[in-house]
């Protein structure tokens, strides 16, 4: 890979550029396939699912709340004017949109006197269904409520202060787009502001802090060509295209970072360019290659789920990590082969050499030198405690873990969306209606009724340009000899489940007019029309009491239809309207066709319930979990009970569906979270070629999730008294396992190369710690940093997003990385490189963990041993221990320096040996070929002899 790219660097660019060009048109309207409507994401068959879809295919007249208008008012006065806003506001929105919207007043709602106090609810129906966008309209239909308020102050000077509030779920979702907007225009400034910061003091260089970032943004500009081909398929969640800028930004500036570190140290160290940059590749290039696949794994296991939020998301984190990870291999090295060290201006590799010469031997120190000695003083310390203190550190994080595991086992996480929307003017509304009125108002839940069989004939009565639904029902309906059929079955289950629970504010099912004429009749002990209709006509809900008053007001011959006299409904609930209607007829139909509770072929019924607490609280949650439980389970339940009338039931609404969401995902992260954790093991196990230190790599990142879902829960739930969301702890556990496994294995290849390299366990972890150490935290800091740029979101679902990435990170890349796993692998000795043979021997370990480079470096010359024809000299073996010990870190030198020879002379007879399979090597080109096999073989031939004299010095007594 290291020759190809070397070889082919500016076509590789070229080849990036290109593809970005290509990309860009596309990546530009990624924003137009964004969905900002969680219910519209659900994509998995549901109890609530399939409720709602038999609502949207089978009726046609349930009420639409996408948009609405909530007028506050205080007075008498004020709801005039807020009446006369409604007429001014009405007669606009028609001049505007004509038949494209519907707008009727929705009532008046308060906890109170409704003519003190309380608001005024106009609802704004989408005639239109999907082929038209009524959401984007939002802010002009804003601009028509001021203009309203404008005109109803001429003659009610109270309209131009009442507040008002233009709500809705599409209303909603227009705020929430708007407020993703500018937390992205905040965030993205912040965090590309925060890596330049961090890049420029660690490498004291401009130009390395920018071009990170630029990569990684180029990267970015292609990732978003895929969210808009994704987007087109199947629709993707607001919050993915700004959680893959950060993943992306905080990962690739990692990999692009680990690479440019290692060719920076190898150069310091007096290599070439080229062998600095093959190193780099190799080396560097092998730990970013695993960590990138093994993120892939974390995000691209979130594809499992069956719901389309999640897994939209899993595919297109994967694909940018992808992405960036591609980058961070190809274009960067060719960046570097053609930049060389001016990737480092204004800084070089003589200014680097001269600030640790002045760090190591004293001299006048700027910044950069304070930096470097202050890093160089705490890794020291760090590697030297972290071997001394293991156990004590172990103690540690075993009682640190106690409290965290229990509040992570006790916490509850919740699926009230609506808290954790992003403050607008939608959501202010939102909150007015549930201070006035019942909290489940805007968003009811249905419990859809599938009968047998049709229960009714459905018809429209044309009346003064309106169309008012009328009810036949037929014996499966209602029966009026025996009172008995579907309406009094329902209303019998509507009125038990009212009385069951206090959370129910109302319920609104099947209703015949008729029944309740003669309840009332009953009640009363009177026969007289006039005083049974006015309690009747008073019981009414106000969205449907003025046409109810209309059909009475008809049925009683009254002619002036303006002044509507509710004391003088005389007639009869089987009095003849128009045709052979009846008064029960047509007020049926409004009352259950006309308010979305029966469907257009009478197949289907929808009872409206109305919680007092707000959609999706836990009380709420808790009363779907029980009012399903009265539905389906048992004998007793009402599938069994009424199994003659209906043949299934279904929960559905808003509540609904993300309680449904909510326990399928968790569910289905179950098996999620055992997937990712097997297959991270597995790629670890192959790639370090060991039994445990996988396991012990997952294990200290399961403990970060552990501690950061609880440190998140006391942050926001006891601190900020805002609900932990369900999703937090399912995208951390995956998220963290993914990209927490990079600073793992950055450490945990380090440690492994030093090995190889001949150094026994103890000393390759201080010297990892003390090399890779500063880069690890680097990266942590800037994944983290980005995470954290979050919690300046306005979404609360963003902002603890954000803040349970960014701490986990930070937790893992410097807690568990920078101490906890150091401190366990100098317990665990050699176990933590025992693997099988085939694996080990790959890498020169034994398969025990022993080092097979170990008794070469006992015996083997000194680096700076003069060499004659590949044989050994002569050298008398140190006695003293001091001796012992410098002179075997001399031997771990030149071992490593032969072993990185004999890998670039592999490189390079490979390379040769491919050229001339495809005929393109000269007589030259062959001439060369055998000279770097027969190069090579003897370089081998000398480790070897090495090893043999090694060991008889070993047996010998010799260097001990």
């Amino acid at each position: 890979m290291a020759d190809v790219i070397m070889k082919h660097s500016k076509a590789i660019i070229a080849l990036w550029l290109v593809v970005l060009v290509c990309a860009l048109p596309f990546g530009i309207k990624s924003g137009d396939v964004l969905e900002y409507d969680m219910n519209n994401m659900s994509g998995s068959s549901t109890e609530a699912s399939d409720g709602q879809a038999i609502i949207d295919e089978h009726f046609s007249n349930s009420i639409d709340l996408s948009e609405i208008l909530v007028i506050s008012y205080s007075s008498s006065e004020e709801l005039a004017a807020a009446q006369a806003i409604f007429v001014e506001f009405q007669n606009l929105m028609d001049d505007k949109y004509g038949a494209k919207t519907t707008v009727s007043n929705y009532g008046t709602y308060s906890k109170g006197d409704p003519n003190v106090e309380g608001i005024l609810m106009i609802a704004i129906a989408n005639n239109e269904g999907e082929s038209w966008d009524i959401a984007h309209e939002t802010d002009n239909i804003r601009d028509l409520v001021k203009e309203a308020k404008s005109n109803a102050s001429a003659a009610y000077p109270e309209a131009a202060g009442l507040t008002t509030y233009v709500t809705g779920n599409d209303a909603i979702t227009y705020d929430t787009e708007n407020s993703s907007m500018e937390d992205v225009s905040k965030v993205d400034p912040l965090s590309i502001l925060l890596i330049f910061v961090l890049l420029g003091l660690f490498f004291y260089a401009v130009v390395t802090a920018v071009v990170p970032p630029a990569v990684v943004g180029m990267a970015y500009g292609i990732a978003l060509a895929a969210v808009y081909a994704i987007g087109c398929l199947m629709g993707v969640y607001y919050i993915t295209q700004t959680l893959i800028l950060v993943s992306m930004l905080g990962a690739g500036c990692d990999y692009a970072i680990f690479i440019i570190t290692r060719y920076r140290d190898e150069r310091k160290k007096g290599l070439s360019h080229e062998d600095a940059l093959k190193t780099a590749i190799m080396w560097g290039g092998e730990a970013v290659f695993t960590s990138g696949i093994s993120v892939i794994i974390g995000f691209a296991a979130l594809a499992l789920c069956d719901f389309a939020m999640v897994r939209t998301m899993g595919i297109i984190l994967a694909i940018g990590i992808a992405i960036a990870l591609v980058a961070a291999l190809t274009f960067i090295p060719s960046l570097l082969n053609l930049v060389k060290d001016k990737i480092f201006w204004p800084s070089n590799i003589e200014s680097y050499k001269r600030v640790e010469d002045k760090v190591q031997n004293g001299g006048k120190l700027g910044v950069h030198g304070h930096l470097s000695k202050g890093s160089k003083r705490y890794f020291a310390w760090l590697s030297r405690n972290t071997h001394k203190h293991s156990k004590l550190i172990a103690i540690a994080l075993v009682v640190l873990c106690i409290p965290g595991l229990y509040i992570f086992a006790e916490s509850e996480d919740s699926a009230d969306m609506i808290s954790v929307m992003p403050d607008s003017e939608s959501v202010d509304g939102l909150d007015l209606i549930m201070t006035q009125t019942d909290g489940g108002t805007i968003m009811p839940t249905y419990i859809v009724l599938e009968m047998n069989e049709s229960i009714a004939t459905v018809g429209s009565l044309p009346y003064g340009g309106m169309s008012i639904p009328y009810v036949i029902w037929n014996e499966h309906g209602l029966d009026p000899a025996t009172m008995t059929g579907a309406v009094p079955a329902v209303m019998k289950m509507t009125k038990d489940i009212d009385a069951k629970y206090e959370i129910v504010g109302s319920i609104s099912g099947l209703n015949s007019w008729q029944i309740m004429y003669m309840t009332v009749e009953s009640a009363l002990g009177t026969t007289d029309p006039s005083t049974i209709n006015q309690v009747l006509y008073g019981q009414m809900p106000s969205a449907v009491k003025g046409y109810v008053g209309m059909i009475l007001a008809i049925a009683s011959g009254q002619h002036d239809l303006t002044h509507i006299d509710p004391t003088a409904f005389d007639a009869p609930w089987n009095s003849y309207v128009v045709s052979e209607l009846t008064v029960a007829n047509i007020i049926d139909g409004i009352l259950n066709v006309g308010t979305g509770i029966l469907s257009d072929d009478g197949q289907y019924v929808s009872v409206m319930v109305i919680t007092t607490d707000k959609p999706m609280s836990a009380d709420t949650m808790d009363f779907l979990a029980e009012l399903r439980s009265d539905l389906h389970d048992g004998d007793e339940s009402y599938d069994s009970v009424y199994s003659s009338i209906w043949s299934a039931s279904y929960v559905a609404g808003s509540s609904a569906s993300i309680d449904d969401m909510s326990k399928d995902i968790e569910d289905q992260f179950s098996m999620i979270r055992i997937v990712v954790a097997i297959l991270l093991i597995v790629l670890l196990f192959f790639i370090l070629g060991s039994y445990l230190t996988p396991i012990r790599s997952i294990i200290t990142i399961l403990l970060s999730v552990f501690l950061t879902v609880a440190l998140t829960h006391v942050v926001f739930e006891g601190l900020m008294d805002t609900p932990v969301l369900f999703l937090i702890p399912i995208v951390l556990f995956v998220v963290l396992l993914g990209l927490g496994m990079d600073y793992e294995i950055f450490m945990t290849t380090k440690i492994r190369e030093n090995k190889i390299k001949g150094m026994n366990n103890d000393e390759a972890i201080d010297n990892a710690i003390k090399e890779a150490g500063p880069v690890i935290s680097l990266c942590a800091l800037l994944m983290g940093g980005t995470f954290l740029t979050l919690v300046l979101a306005n979404s609360s679902m963003l902002k603890e997003l954000g803040f349970a990435l960014g701490m986990g990170i930070l937790i893992d890349g410097l807690l568990m990385v920078g101490y906890v796993s150091p401190a366990l692998m100098h317990l665990m000795g050699d176990w933590s490189w025992k693997g099988p043979g085939f694996l080990t021997r790959r890498h020169g370990l034994n398969p025990d963990g022993s080092n097979m480079a170990v008794p070469a470096a006992c015996g083997a010359a000194p680096a700076d041993a003069e060499r004659i024809g590949g044989e050994m000299p002569v050298r008398a073996v140190p006695a003293t221990p001091e001796e012992v010990a410098k002179y075997k870190q001399e031997c771990y030198s030149e071992v490593a320096v032969r072993q990185d020879r004999i890998a670039a002379l592999n490189a390079e007879v490979k390379t040769l040996t491919d050229n001339k399979r495809i005929g393109r090597l000269d007589e030259e080109g062959e001439k060369e070929l055998e000279a770097k096999r027969s190069e090579l073989k003897a370089e081998k031939e000398s480790l070897r002899e090495f090893q043999r004299k090694s060991r008889e010095d070993l047996r010998s007594g010799k260097g001990q």
